[in-house]
């Protein structure tokens, strides 16, 4: 992760601080309410220091799909959305926002393995789904191709709708980019 990177919660991120829904830990949600969209690694690094290692926290954060680096032209002042509502003067909100255009950010290489996607997915189950993630642990420690982990995931999408987790899609969209394509 790049000292000069700025990141912001991503609709996932507000949504965890807003509904506390994938239950994470203390530490990590501390780190996502100072994510603002503003203030580069380096800053959060330096002024969140007591925490302890912000780097590795927003790191996991990023790879949980609560944060995402934005994009600081290095020429040109940039108006970022607002982390929050509560974030802006109450002056600025009758303002409206002004969005430089310029190239997206590169997008970072994802790691894609069948180890990585079944330990993501055995995460955030843990995290969603509570006690009633069993039938898809017990599957997924046998899961060894691509085949058995999107049977998996569809277990997973039935036991979510059952018990109205909304973010299933969020789940989803990460898993799907951490799984290697077909062969």
């Amino acid at each position: 992760m790049d000292n000069d990177w700025i990141l912001a919660k991503t609709p996932a991120g507000v949504e965890e601080i807003a509904t506390r829904g994938r239950r994470v830990p203390t530490r990590l949600r501390t780190v996502l309410i100072l994510v603002d969209g503003r203030r580069s690694v380096r800053h959060l690094s330096e002024s969140a220091a007591a925490l302890g290692n912000i780097r590795e926290a927003l790191a996991e954060l990023r790879h949980l799909g609560l944060v995402a680096p934005i994009e600081a032209a290095a020429h040109a002042p940039r108006v970022a959305e607002p982390a929050s509502r509560a974030s802006v003067a109450p002056a600025a909100r009758l303002q409206p926002q002004i969005v430089a255009h310029s190239r997206p950010a590169p997008q970072p290489v994802r790691r894609r393995s069948l180890a990585l996607a079944r330990l993501y997915l055995l995460n955030a189950m843990e995290q969603s789904l509570r006690q009633a993630d069993q039938p898809v642990r017990d599957h997924l420690r046998t899961a060894t191709s691509r085949a058995e982990l999107l049977m998996a995931f569809e277990m997973c999408r039935d036991i979510a709708a059952e018990l109205g987790v909304a973010h299933i899609d969020t789940i989803e969209e990460q898993f799907m980019g951490m799984l290697p394509e077909e062969s």
